[in-house]
């Protein structure tokens, strides 16, 4: 794997109506699993299927990132996951959050609020925006490949699918690894409104910490003292925002690897060996960065820009690995 990856968001296609024609089944079907439109942004190569074909980024950290685009009211069906922890960050409009095994319960996320799903716990989205499309960002986390083979639908989107779309149309999307047995092998975990609560990071609610020149808005952290959301020992998210004119100071991680991803456009990126020749990156492009390797942010900008930062390590102490440039 190279030390940096770069995936520009105009380059990245849309997958869904590629994996219908492959399938042999009606593009709605397909968006019945994913979403309206489906942009692979990071996969590792190790995942096999639709997860992990011609992604923007390919590294094997065991994070899959992806960005949906909903119309309103748009989105996949009831599924869980067991092994892996999915999370959701809302990068444009607003978005419903439904889960519980008939869609009982539902929370709401305005831009740039993020929601940390539980293992086990029956969930979906769909774009709560009236009058355009909204966009969210899927990342999902697990230790192994074997891992990413843990979604499940409920079994009732069989039978819509199969209703819906002709008789065979739910085989033909298990073929490629789709299962409809959520609560059949494994119960679904129950939580209740109030529990999901303590999982959402209200952007608005997030008071920054001053770090390196820039704001730090603590969204997920193994240690619940220091973000909104307790994540998981290998997850750690953060937003970062870097003031009009202004410039972060220079920085690597020595053991936890770091993804990029821009939530405003016209940022500047530099990054080693080439510290000082900057990339201009726009909305929703992203940036994988290796340990050690030394990274620098401005704004040359008139308003605020922020980056959404991903890391992932193998324990708590990665991400105490800041070392400045």
């Amino acid at each position: 794997m190279s030390d940096v990856q770069l995936a520009r968001f105009k380059d990245v296609p849309s997958q869904g109506a590629r994996f219908a024609k492959e399938m042999g089944v009606p593009l709605g079907a397909y968006q019945k699993m994913t979403a309206e439109e489906f942009f692979l942004v990071m996969s590792s190569p190790t995942l096999g299927g639709p997860f992990a074909t011609d992604p923007g980024i390919s590294e094997d950290q065991g994070l899959i990132a992806a960005i949906v685009k909903c119309s309103p009211g748009q989105g996949p069906y009831l599924h869980a996951h067991y092994n892996t922890l999915e999370s959701f960050t809302c990068l444009s409009g607003k978005f419903w959050i439904t889960w519980g095994d008939e869609g009982e319960h539902e929370a709401f996320l305005d831009t740039f609020d993020t929601i940390a799903v539980p293992r086990g716990v029956v969930r979906t989205f769909a774009s709560a925006t009236d009058d355009s499309d909204s966009h969210i960002l899927g990342f999902i986390r697990g230790d192994t490949p074997d891992d990413f083979a843990d979604v499940a639908m409920m079994p009732a989107a069989a039978i819509d699918l199969d209703t819906t779309f002709g008789a065979g149309t739910s085989d033909k999307i298990k073929d490629i690894g789709w299962r409809f047995d959520a609560g059949v092998v494994t119960p679904n975990l129950q939580v209740s409104p109030e529990e999901m609560e303590a999982c959402i990071a209200r952007f608005t609610d997030i008071q920054p910490n001053s770090v390196a020149g820039a704001k730090i808005y603590a969204v997920m952290h193994p240690d619940s003292t220091k973000a909104a959301i307790t994540g998981d020992l290998g997850e750690m998210a953060q937003i970062i925002e870097i003031a009009p004119g202004a410039e972060m100071h220079a920085y690597a991680r020595s053991r936890s690897k770091e993804t990029l991803m821009c939530l405003t456009s016209g940022i500047s990126m530099g990054w080693a060996p080439d510290l000082k020749t900057d990339q201009t990156l726009d909305l929703w492009d992203t940036v994988t960065l290796q340990p050690g390797i030394t990274r620098r942010i401005s704004n040359p900008g008139d308003t605020p820009a922020r980056v959404l930062s991903l890391l992932i390590g193998s324990e708590n102490e990665a991400f105490n690995d800041v070392v400045m440039g």
